[in-house]
Parts: C-alpha cells; sequence; structure tokens
C-alpha cells in the first residue's frame, strides 16, 4: 500500500545554513596500518579464530590481532578500481559457532556468505544465497523482530528484498534463507532501517520516504520526503532526545551531510525540518552512531568513501577524511571532531565502529581505496 504525501503531511524543510565548527578538545586517536596495499571498500570486526581477541576482516583477507598478521581468505574478482565485496557482515550463519561474513556485490549482482572454515590457514567457502540485483552494500538488521540479525541489501535498479536466516540440516550448506520482497520504493540509493513511527516494530528508510512495516512482510508507503542519492545507511535516532526518531544521512556522492527533526503539526501531521551538518567534504556513503567518549551519548562518525565513483562524483578526489560530529543540544546543531584528515584514510562503503582492543573505548576501522587503517581510541590510554 503506498500513501502519498499530500495525504499524510506537508513536510517541512528548513534548511539550517550552519558550518560544523571543529571543537578543540576531542578524543584523540593513533593511525595503525593493517594494509596500505588494499583497495577493499568494507571491512567487518570478528574473533576469527576463537582466540578471545578481536580481528579484522577485509575482503580477501582476515588480519590477526595483536600484530595483525595477514591471512588469506579468498580471491576476489577485481572490476577497475572496484572488488566484487561490498559489504563484510560478521554473523555465524551456519550457527556451527565459528562467526561467518555476509556479503554483497555490485558487479555479480549477488548476495551470498563466506563461511569461516575454523582453521586459521585455510580458505574459506564462497556460498550463493541469490542474485537479486545490483547492490551498494548491504547492513544488518532485526527487521522481523526476532532478535536474529536480517539482512538488508541495497539494490538499484530491480526488485528490492531483505533476508532471513538460521540454522537448518535439511537445508543446502545447513543454512535456510528465506527471501522477502519489498515495495518498489525500496529500489534506490540510500536505505536504512529503525523504528521511524514508534510502534516497536522495524521500519525501512528510502531516498523518497519510509517503508511503515504494518505487519509481517506488510509494508506502507510513507512518502514524507525526497533526499536525492543518500547514505547507506541512513541512521534512524533520536538526535535531540524528545522522544522520537530522527533521521540523518549524507550524500553519499556529493557534498552534505544533514539531519532531519520530526515534530508533529497542530493538526497532529508528521513534519520533517531539515538542518544541515557539514557540506565542507563530499561522499559521506557510510555512517554509524557510537559513543566515542564515553559520555553516555553516541556522536555520529563517518568520512570520505574516497573515488567513490573512481573520481567522477563532486569532490571525488578531495582530501580524506574522517569525522565525528557531537551534537549541542542548547545551540542544535553539530559539532566537527577529526578522528583523522589529509592523510591516506577514508572510510570505505561498509565497516564497524568498535572496542577492538578490549580497553573500554571504541575504535574505528577504516578501509577503502587507500588501504586498510586502524585508528585506535586514545580516550584510555
Amino acid at each position: 500500500m503506498m500513501i502519498r504525501t499530500g495525504q499524510i503531511v506537508s513536510a517541512m524543510f528548513l534548511t539550517i545554513g550552519i558550518l560544523s565548527a571543529s571543537c578543540g578538545a576531542g578524543v584523540e586517536f593513533r593511525k595503525h596500518v593493517i594494509n596500505a596495499d588494499v583497495r577493499f571498500e568494507a571491512a567487518g570486526v570478528l574473533d576469527v579464530n576463537k582466540d578471545g581477541k578481536l580481528d579484522i576482516f577485509s575482503g580477501g583477507f582476515w588480519y590477526e590481532a595483536p600484530n595483525w598478521t595477514k591471512h588469506f581468505v579468498r580471491e576476489v574478482t577485481e572490476a577497475g578500481e572496484y572488488h566484487y565485496d561490498f559489504a563484510n557482515l560478521p554473523v555465524d550463519v551456519d550457527g556451527d559457532g565459528w562467526t561467518d561474513i555476509v556479503n554483497a556485490a555490485w558487479h555479480n549482482k549477488k548476495v551470498f556468505w563466506v563461511r569461516n572454515p575454523g582453521k586459521a590457514d585455510s580458505a574459506w567457502e564462497v556460498i550463493d544465497v541469490d542474485e537479486p540485483g545490483n547492490m551498494e552494500t548491504a547492513i544488518l538488521v532485526d527487521i522481523n523482530g526476532d532478535k536474529q540479525p536480517d539482512v538488508l541489501p541495497n539494490v538499484l535498479g530491480a526488485p528490492a528484498f531483505w533476508y532471513s536466516f538460521k540454522k537448518d540440516p535439511a537445508s543446502p550448506k545447513g543454512v535456510k534463507w528465506d527471501k522477502h520482497a519489498l515495495p518498489p520504493q525500496a529500489s534506490a540509493h540510500g536505505n536504512g532501517a529503525g523504528d521511524v513511527d514508534g510502534d516497536g516494530k522495524c521500519d525501512i528508510l528510502t531516498p523518497t520516504g519510509w517503508l511503515r512495516q504494518t505487519g509481517p512482510d506488510q509494508w506502507e508507503f510513507v512518502g514524507e520526503f525526497n533526499l536525492g542519492s543518500t547514505s547507506i545507511p541512513m541512521l534512524v535516532h533520536d538526535v535531540d532526545a524528545d522522544g522520537d526518531s530522527d533521521i540523518v544521512w549524507g550524500n553519499g556522492h556529493d557534498y552534505g551531510l544533514f539531519w532531519m527533526e520530526q515534530g508533529k503539526a497542530t493538526d497532529g501531521k508528521r513534519t520533517w525540518t531539515k538542518y544541515e551538518i557539514d557540506k565542507s567534504w563530499s561522499q559521506p556513503h557510510f555512517m554509524v552512531f557510537a559513543d566515542l567518549d564515553n559520555d553516555g551519548v553516541k556522536e555520529l562518525v563517518t568520512g570520505k568513501r574516497f573515488r567513490a565513483h573512481n573520481g567522477h562524483d563532486p569532490g571525488g578526489n578531495d582530501p580524506k577524511c574522517v569525522y565525528y560530529y557531537k551534537f549541542d543540544p542548547a545551540a542544535k546543531k553539530f559539532n566537527r571532531n577529526v578522528i583523522i584528515e589529509g592523510d591516506t584514510v577514508a572510510f570505505g562503503i561498509n565497516t564497524m565502529v568498535i572496542d577492538i582492543d578490549g580497553d573500554g573505548d571504541l575504535d574505528v576501522v577504516c578501509p577503502g581505496k587507500s588501504g586498510l587503517y586502524l585508528m585506535e581510541n586514545l580516550l584510555k590510554k
């Protein structure tokens, strides 16, 4: 079912032209070179060999903590500056106790998973799931509320789907995959997931509105905005802590980072007020909220997907950068803090912010066409 914008709300768009100021005192980070010679744009963090330490997985290799020793995983097909590798999502797919990797790729149009063999120097088996179409990347999110991760690819130019999976000895490779159709609005550059309307169910964001989950595999399109070609993910987050969900996104192939405040008009209809966060750099293709300074409030972490379209995007060859933005509720704006800029480190298409060294603060893994890096949070040092 589709609900048109005029039937729901006349969405308000108020763009506040404030350039994000850099904060003087922020969290400091130390750069670690994991592999400067690779161009994989996705990375995941997991304990590959169950030794109690978190390792880094990216493309055709995994890197063993604490010295980041490189281990071969698989051959990955190259296509110019790209690889058939647009997501590295860590999850135990087959329930055997070893964490695997779920992937989605643009060129071969496949959702697939790479099975952890449980042996440090063995090749990992690549197992195809489906071939829905060209995909920018994919995210893990619990869509159906069963407290298990589901796979939500970002499909362009073909019908969109999400996938649930569970251990099943009777199915091929011991895993039963179920494919769930989404309305046509989900086929676009940009998606995200979260509870937009506060009803306890996971909704799905698209660049032209959001899909309200009304029941199992039932969706209602609510066309309340039109944002263009967005980041993946778009984030559902209560930015201003007023009790409802706001939306944060970037222009994945252009300049601009924004958020929209959810509100309510006098007639009770939902409104969206748009605010500029930062337009000084381009290609914010991936982002996540994470509490980097341990103050109990999550910051927005994002950075440049360097040469996302091989230098053809606006600012595609501009200096690389990774930032975090802290929201100031009094000024109602995000302030920018530098993780690293003007260096070799970019932010890629899919990655993780996680306490990789177990010291009590969150670190930032940074893949991209300029190499693979770890930005170690020095808060606890």
